[in-house]
């Protein structure tokens, strides 16, 4: 499940994401933080989440460590998206996310470093940068595992 932010944020506007975002002095854990952020943006009920597992930590061009969390959802679920926040919700299926095939990618320099920039396209949706990243290190982890 993937959203399109809102043009109206101030970071990231319009941009392909995960529901997510930081953690409050409140939450518990990420995992905490990642269901609740679900929740706000997306009306995702965190009983109904089967949660397996994380990814490890990726930092991200504008200067955010993200850890990604992974979850299992039942099919058929009905999600209500903060339009503050989301401006369209899409799902992409697993399968054409896990296929490696699927991936774009270029290097670039910044700030004197080589930086790789994944990219991937689905339906009408430009999916790059963290999130492609993400969604390209779970391709990797998992036909390490095949």
């Amino acid at each position: 499940m993937l959203t399109r932010r809102s043009s109206q944020l101030r970071k990231h506007p319009g941009q392909v994401a995960f529901p997510g975002g930081a953690a409050d002095e409140t939450d518990s854990s990420l995992n905490i933080t990642a269901l609740r952020e679900a929740y706000e943006e997306v009306g995702l009920n965190p009983d109904r989440v089967d949660i397996i597992g994380q990814l490890p930590p990726l930092d991200s061009i504008s200067g955010f460590q993200v850890t990604p969390i992974v979850g299992l959802l039942p099919d058929g679920l009905q999600f209500k998206q903060n339009k503050n926040e989301v401006e369209t919700l899409f799902e992409v299926p697993l399968g054409y996310v896990l296929n490696k095939d699927n991936y774009h990618s270029i290097e670039i320099i910044r700030r004197n470093k080589p930086l790789r920039i994944y990219f991937i396209y689905y339906a009408d949706n430009f999916i790059w940068g963290l999130t492609a990243s993400i969604l390209q290190r779970l391709a990797t982890q998992v036909h390490g595992f095949l």
